[in-house]
């Protein structure tokens, strides 16, 4: 037993010394730390040699040769990594790069989008794409890589004044003015706020927010500041979902210097993310008046002011957005809103028939469309819309009620019946689908049948109205009375509710009362 233990002793220790691989491995890791790349090559080249699909090493051989502008050789093996490890963004990074100091922008765009796609942001990819779409000439699509970049080092002056070199090749004066400024402020902060930025950022990512706050309250609390740096402050809290910490410095900008428009656009942004979109308003309304030409404000403004019911005040800023960019789906949705809801329907419609051409898996253009075909009177229209729409979208409850009510509308009762049956059946239960059957059946005469759908729809006022007709033409006055007396202490006032009991007690014989509720319906009406 002693020489088996001895043996299995032995073993694990063989079994923990690391490979030559490995080894020289480690000895080029601390060749590259030292900057002593040429070591570093020589080590690596061979670890390769030993184990050439050892990504490993082929990653830090490339690295090492595109720091030696080796780029031919690093090309290769960079590549080779992301042939044996897709997808591989560290070496496509880098492999953007090389495509660049080469000068093949073209080919650059294509190994870097994929890494910003990704969403990591270890290196500086962001910023490289915006330069392989400038150097492409694609000048507009460059400004959201850039804008993105941004975001990942707000404290940045330098990729604030490239953004307005790009709207000035966009020949978009307003928008440089404001880069060109903002890099200005970015560069008068000191190199003590830059720094604490810099750990701040680091605290964040290292998953220490409490002490991110801590350091950045050196920079809010102080009795005077940039307020370029308050706004670099809050988006680096915002990119870390900490909108709290966010607002204290967008919120301080803003008031310091309310001509900012990174501060008063920012300042709303956040109010919007944290559910205060009443008080998100007049920081978005002054971003707008400053920079009407940015399309972020003008979307932000109008969505905000749909979100609060300010149909009319969502108009403007959302109709030139959409100017600007009438591809975009959800932005087109929402100036339909603005114009449906702000009593302009017409004007929606054409937009919601575009749109509804590319929607072909979701009804809620087409369901839009039919509302405003509806609000501007044309139903022959509505209903025609509402009818295909049954045909494509059958799984949809939404769609059925839509179609249900546009035949309620036409006269059709029968097939309004069967649309509000499939409401049923795809959401059982449903009050307004109930209801809608009922009043559906009572119209085609089936008296009887619409007594269980009228319960099932609830003790609402038309409800109980709808059931007690149906139970005036069975005949059966005496329920329709109960019916009609179990609403009176609820609806106390309404004419409608007194109207029908007025009736049910004629019928009853019970003229007295019948004249009771006739004296109460004028007084009603005369208030």
């Amino acid at each position: 037993m002693r020489i088996v233990a001895v043996l299995g002793f032995m073993g694990a220790l063989l079994y923990a010394q690391p490979s030559p691989t490995a080894k020289l491995l480690h000895e080029a890791e601390e060749h590259i730390q030292a900057e002593r790349l040429d070591l570093a090559e020589g080590l690596l080249v061979e670890s390769v040699r030993q184990a050439p699909a050892n990504t490993d090493a082929l990653y830090r051989l490339a690295y090492v040769q595109y720091r030696l502008r080796k780029l031919a050789l690093a090309r290769s093996n960079f590549a080779a990594v992301v042939r044996l490890a897709p997808p591989a963004h560290n070496s496509r990074y880098f492999l953007g790069r090389i495509s660049l100091l080469e000068n093949r922008p073209k080919e650059a765009i294509q190994w870097l989008e994929p890494v910003v796609a990704s969403g990591d942001g270890s290196f500086d990819a962001a910023s490289q794409l915006a330069k392989a779409y400038a150097s492409a000439g694609e000048i507009r699509k460059a400004v959201a890589p850039l804008q993105a970049a941004i975001s990942q080092t707000p404290w940045d002056g330098s990729l604030y004044y490239r953004l307005g070199q790009l709207y000035q090749k966009n020949d978009e004066p307003e928008l440089a003015r404001d880069a060109f400024e903002t890099s200005t402020r970015l560069k008068s902060a000191t190199a003590e706020d830059v720094q604490i930025m810099l750990r701040t950022s680091q605290l964040l990512a290292s998953g220490k927010p409490a002490e991110a706050i801590e350091l950045s309250a050196t920079i809010l609390q102080r009795a005077v500041v940039e307020p370029g740096s308050l706004v670099a402050l809050g988006v680096i809290f915002g990119n870390a979902n900490l909108s709290s910490a966010a607002l204290k410095a967008f919120e301080r900008a803003a008031t310091l210097d309310d001509s900012l428009f990174q501060a008063q656009f920012n300042y709303g942004l956040v109010l919007l993310k944290l559910n205060r979109a009443a008080d998100a308003l007049a920081p978005l309304r002054r971003a707008f008046e400053l920079l009407p030409q940015s399309q972020e404000a003008a979307m932000t403004l109008g969505l905000a002011a749909v979100m609060n019911e300010r149909y009319a005040e969502a108009v403007a800023p959302l109709e030139l957005a959409w100017k600007r960019d009438p591809t975009n789906t959800r932005l087109g949705a929402l100036v339909a809103t603005a114009y449906l809801r702000s009593g302009v329907p017409a004007r929606a419609i054409p937009i919601l028939r575009g749109l509804s051409s590319r929607g072909k898996d979701d009804p809620a253009m087409q369901l839009l469309l039919v509302e405003a075909l509806d609000a501007s009177e044309d139903r022959e229209k509505a209903l025609e819309e509402a009818l295909q729409l049954q045909k494509q979208f059958p799984a949809f409850a939404q769609v059925h009620m839509a179609a249900a009510q546009q035949l309620v509308k036409a006269g059709k009762y029968e097939q309004a019946g069967a649309a509000f049956e499939e409401v049923l059946k795809l959401t059982p239960g449903q009050r307004e689908a109930e209801l809608g059957l009922a009043d559906s059946l009572q119209k085609s005469g089936r008296y009887q049948a619409s007594l269980d759908h009228y319960g099932a729809a609830g003790p609402t006022l038309p409800a109980r109205l709808g059931q007690a007709r149906s139970l005036v033409a069975l005949r059966q006055f005496e329920e329709a009375r109960k019916v009609l007396e179990s609403a009176l202490p609820e609806y106390p006032s309404d004419v409608t509710l007194r109207l029908e009991l007025s009736r049910v007690y004629a019928r009853l014989g019970q003229a007295a009362l019948a004249a009771e509720q006739a004296k109460i319906i004028q007084q009603l009406r005369a208030h």
